[in-house]
């Protein structure tokens, strides 16, 4: 199927046009569909584009399937032919043709061929610190725009606007556009505990990779405590030093992302950091045990927790405010690789229950299930964090989960 940009330009796989005698094919497949393609060939093909054009042909740009080198050599045909400026030739060529998949190693080659520089937001000040936030709809998102409103220039794209499953082009138009010179990403799937998210996580940010190492922009990436899940233990307090032993689909998947973000340092040079958090708490429903455990305190009905292999389940709970002091600090800062950071104080779930309880008032009773398994049990080791950041937390667990309560109550 040909995708027409305009009336007389489109783009197509080769198998869809090879045959037509009523069409002008530019044939692209000789390039890759990768960075390494020299501006000449870019140029020689956008010229010959051009050419057939002013004969009143309708031209079709080919590859072996139309999606990426095919539009992206369409980009560069359209701001010439136009006049029109880079980013609008290419938002065009992907609204009008819907594929996003195109590689921004080529488009990039295509603007270097066009003898542009990225054409940047002239509303911009660029004396401060330009930041794109991803996810900044989440809980942690929100609660960091909040934080970091009257401190930089920053950017929240929607999801609508960035899918980072179709790609990585409209995140590296936006990027450039804007001058961003960090990324802090928390987007994630919508449902991110099944083994189906573990791909999706991947995908996007093997794009926002890409984008980053493309424009030479940092990466703060929101790693966590379940990097060390598999450990099986009563108490086991985390450094940086040790070593990374997941379990269970979430885990796996922030191991992964891990290890996919230090490849991408080994082999490009990547600038980024990883914040590892304990379990984050506030607001109204994170974590959900503890959104659970206040809904039955307030009806007095039973609080059930669990009793594991060996014993009560401890948790590092860091309040989210906690969290995003730590995360202002790592973007002020020139730190790169992995930090931990959490309460550095383990409680029971049972006593979490049991504060709740006597915060309310509640006549309810904490009774426990047994788990056949075992709880990780980890408390994350601040020191580092306090070394290099000068961070430390505030909001002791008491005056967390009263301001819990309150928000719960008022729904």
């Amino acid at each position: 199927m040909i995708r027409w940009i305009t009336e007389t330009l489109g783009t197509a796989s080769w198998t869809e046009v090879k045959d037509r005698a009523d069409l002008s094919v530019v044939d692209v497949r000789d390039m890759v569909d990768k960075g390494g393609n020299t501006t000449a060939v870019v140029r020689e093909k956008i010229e010959e584009a051009l050419s057939k054009l002013k004969h009143a042909r309708k031209v079709v740009i080919a590859c072996d399937y139309g999606m990426s080198r095919s539009n992206a050599i369409a980009v560069g045909i359209l701001t010439r032919l136009r006049g029109v400026s880079f980013y609008d030739a290419a938002h065009q060529v992907i609204g009008t043709t819907g594929e996003r998949a195109i590689k921004i190693d080529v488009l990039s080659k295509v603007m270097e061929a066009l003898e542009l520089e990225a054409q940047h937001d002239t509303d911009t000040d660029f004396g401060s610190q330009r930041l794109l936030i991803l996810g900044a709809r989440g809980f942690i998102g929100s609660a960091l725009v909040e934080a970091l409103a009257d401190q930089f220039e920053v950017y929240t794209p929607t999801r609508q606007q960035i899918n980072l499953l179709n790609g990585a082009a409209e995140l590296d138009l936006l990027v450039k556009e804007k001058r961003i010179d960090t990324i802090v990403h928390l987007a994630k799937p919508r449902v991110y505990t099944n083994n189906q998210a573990a791909g999706e996580t991947l995908t996007m940010l093997e794009n926002v990779l890409d984008v980053c190492r493309e424009n030479d922009v940092r990466l703060i990436y929101p790693s966590g405590w379940e990097v060390y899940s598999g450990y099986e233990s009563q108490q086991l307090l985390a450094s940086e030093t040790l070593p990374r032993f997941p379990k269970g689909p979430y885990g796996e998947t922030k191991h992964l992302c891990e290890i996919l973000i230090e490849t991408h340092y080994r082999n490009y040079g990547l600038n980024y950091s990883l914040l590892r958090s304990s379990s984050v708490y506030g607001g109204v429903e994170r974590p959900r045990f503890i959104y659970n455990f206040i809904h039955k305190a307030l009806a007095e009905d039973d609080i059930w927790t669990h009793h594991y292999f060996n014993g009560y389940p401890s948790v590092d709970l860091l309040h989210i405010n906690d969290l995003v002091s730590a995360m202002i600090k790592l973007i002020k800062s020139e730190i790169w690789g992995a930090v931990n950071i959490g309460s550095g104080k383990p409680y029971s779930t049972t006593d979490v229950a049991n504060m709740i309880i006597g915060l309310l008032g509640s006549g309810s009773k904490v009774k426990h299930r047994h788990i056949e398994d075992f709880a990780p049990n980890i408390v994350m080791d601040t020191s580092y964090a306090q070394s290099v950041l000068d961070w430390a937390p505030h909001t002791n667990l008491n005056d967390g989960l009263r301001g819990m309560i309150q928000e719960v109550s008022s729904m």
